[in-house]
């Protein structure tokens, strides 16, 4: 179980997160507040597992207040506004709902936090995991410090490390990065999106099928034939025996 604390300066919008947490047996609220100074004194003095913090307040903003919090993916950031994502994704935060978002999306930030806990070696068994919609996405650092470029979850194929950048490929084409496997790994949803060896990432609707120790991408043009990694291929096959993937 994850212990979770909200600071968001709206009444409204904490009694929404509350009603989604006891919704859960896999959280336990054990702080809340609508004051950002009270908020920052907590994370300061005070362990949690996850905190759902608003950026737009007065007094004290979210960004001002994650930057007192060191482990960055224990923060998921609550707001009504687009712009601070940039600077939310380059603080490595572990998730950015947009307001209003609805109980679906809560789910699948709360996943991410708990795949983190787990090691992502076992899906949680009090979740019920809800399809990718066409409305997911991710946003990826393009070729210029302030550019990000949009990439919905349901395109990407498979992710591929290349020494400082990550390429990206989806059913389109291929987006080039400049970030590590892990940090991206932390953002997309586990098991849509799983690590199977240590320069790659599969999307599990992608596979077309397990040859040996390669998985097989399908591709529009060309299948791609992604290795399975020594480290990685124990809880990879354990997986695909329980969702029946040939």
């Amino acid at each position: 179980m994850l212990t979770c604390i909200i600071i968001d300066d709206e009444s409204i919008n904490v009694e929404k997160l509350r009603g989604y947490i006891a919704r859960l047996n896999t959280l336990e609220l054990v702080f809340a507040t609508t004051d950002p100074i009270e908020g920052a004194n907590y994370v300061t003095t005070s362990a949690f597992d996850l905190v759902f913090l608003d950026i737009q307040m007065e007094e004290m903003n979210g960004i001002e207040l994650a930057r007192l919090i060191a482990d960055k993916l224990k923060i998921i950031f609550t707001t009504a506004s687009r712009e601070y994502s940039v600077e939310a994704f380059e603080m490595g935060v572990l998730d950015y709902l947009h307001k209003p978002f609805g109980y679906d999306r809560f789910l699948k930030a709360v996943q991410k936090a708990l795949d983190k806990q787990e090691s992502k070696k076992s899906l949680p068994a009090s979740i019920e995991l809800v399809p990718l919609s066409l409305y997911d996405d991710i946003y990826l650092k393009g070729d210029t410090k302030s550019k990000l470029v949009r990439v919905r979850l349901v395109d990407i194929l498979h992710v591929q490390a290349d020494g400082n950048y990550l390429k990206v490929f989806t059913v389109n084409d291929m987006v080039m990065t400049l970030m590590t496997l892990k940090e991206l790994e932390g953002q997309l949803p586990y098991p849509y999106f799983m690590r199977v060896h240590k320069s790659y990432i599969v999307a599990y609707d992608a596979i077309e099928s397990l040859d040996g120790n390669e998985i097989i991408i399908k591709g529009n043009k060309k299948n791609s034939h992604i290795p399975i990694g020594g480290n990685y291929r124990e809880a990879f096959l354990a997986y695909i025996k329980q969702t029946g993937k040939k």
